[in-house]
């Protein structure tokens, strides 16, 4: 794997231990699974209709995760910043064409895993086994919300919850993609927002 710098080994090495315990002297191994890839601003990383390449964890920048539906309209599902981790596991795993493109919003500078050396990082590190199965539990819980939110909630409150959630995000991504989020037309949120900073 490419050197990396000392900031994002440590970085890394966190949001893992956030997780799980690591026996000592594993990291470094671990670490030789993943390979650093930077990617410019608004690079697509992963495509849809095809077989995801690797999985993701993000060192810096903002990436996007979209689906692009029957009349040709991008409804993004998922942001990623800092210290996220964001792929199409199910397809990266069964070797299946994913339905999600992904996209760098800013310059990313990012650690990315194989298929092959995901399966085999479950061999080997037990460890990682149990950190992937509490970070795709918490992915399920965070999807129900939002699709229960879609259901539920005003445009509004959806904008507000996010803002509260996610403050940084309004300064990194433009306003139409956070309206693709929310689920609601550009024109909507501009009206949102002018409604709130009135207040």
């Amino acid at each position: 794997m490419r050197d990396i710098k000392e900031y994002d080994r440590t970085l890394f090495l966190e949001e893992l231990q956030k997780r799980v315990t690591i026996p000592e002297g594993q990291f470094e191994k671990f670490l030789e699974l993943w390979e650093f890839k930077k990617f410019k601003r608004n690079e697509i990383i992963l495509k849809s209709n095809e077989i995801p390449k690797f999985s993701i964890f993000v060192l810096s920048g903002c990436l996007r995760q979209f689906i692009v539906n029957e009349k040709g309209e991008e409804l993004i599902v998922y942001f990623a910043e800092e210290r996220h981790f964001i792929g199409d596991l199910a397809a990266l795993r069964s070797k299946a064409k994913s339905i999600y493109n992904f996209q760098a919003i800013e310059g990313c500078e990012l650690l990315t895993i194989s298929a092959d050396n995901w399966e085999q990082a479950f061999i080997k590190f037990p460890w990682w086994a149990e950190a992937h199965i509490k970070g795709y539990q918490k992915w399920v819980i965070n999807l129900q919300q939002q699709m229960a939110d879609l259901q539920s909630l005003t445009g509004e409150v959806r904008y507000l919850n996010l803002l509260k959630a996610k403050p940084n995000l309004f300064q990194r991504v433009p306003q139409h993609y956070i309206a693709s989020y929310l689920g609601i037309s550009p024109e909507r949120l501009s009206r949102i927002r002018k409604k709130i900073t009135s207040i």
